[in-house]
């Protein structure tokens, strides 16, 4: 499966961020360029070459902020990533916590024949509590749902697995994994 660290926009994002996280009341950018040695680190944990970073060589999280206790406190982080669909992109955005656990995610575009099956909550329900050492195999750790689907749920597994080790790498700043 090729690597490619595809564009894609985080579209709606005050709307779409309390899918995720239902006590959000704002997010702010952080931008990371991409590094000879980020790169590096990221294609080592991935065990496979990344194409050259799309963006202009950088990539965005997206800080959650929600109120605790009255204070603006950071509820988690939004990562948005595509994947190259047999019908087009596949655009994917989760949210994980700060120790890198996924709390949620969606389908943000598809045209895929699949799309449905890819936004069942049945699949998706399956990265909820995964972080990036956890396996993305699909037919193993991760089932399609439905025999059909089986080629767009590796790409939608793989991209969630790739959004994992960015925050991990570029967002966390580990550099050497």
């Amino acid at each position: 499966m090729p690597l490619l660290a595809d564009v894609c926009v985080w579209r709606d994002p005050e709307r779409a961020m309390q899918k995720i996280f239902p006590a959000a009341r704002d997010y702010k950018t952080t931008t990371v360029k991409f590094t000879p040695e980020n790169v590096g680190a990221i294609e080592k944990e991935l065990g496979s070459k990344i194409d050259e970073p799309s963006q202009g060589g950088e990539f965005n999280f997206y800080d959650i902020i929600g109120a605790v206790g009255g204070k603006p406190h950071k509820l988690g982080t939004i990562i948005a990533l595509a994947g190259k669909g047999e019908y087009g992109v596949i655009e994917v955005v989760i949210g994980v916590d700060g120790a890198g656990k996924i709390v949620g995610s969606y389908i943000q575009r598809s045209r895929e024949r699949v799309t449905k099956e890819l936004e069942s909550p049945a699949f998706l329900g399956q990265f909820k509590g995964k972080t990036r050492t956890d396996s993305f195999e699909v037919g193993s750790a991760v089932k399609p749902e439905s025999a059909d689907a089986a080629d767009a749920s590796r790409t939608v597994a793989f991209v969630i697995k790739k959004m994992l080790v960015f925050n991990h790498i570029l967002n966390q700043g580990e550099k050497n994994p």
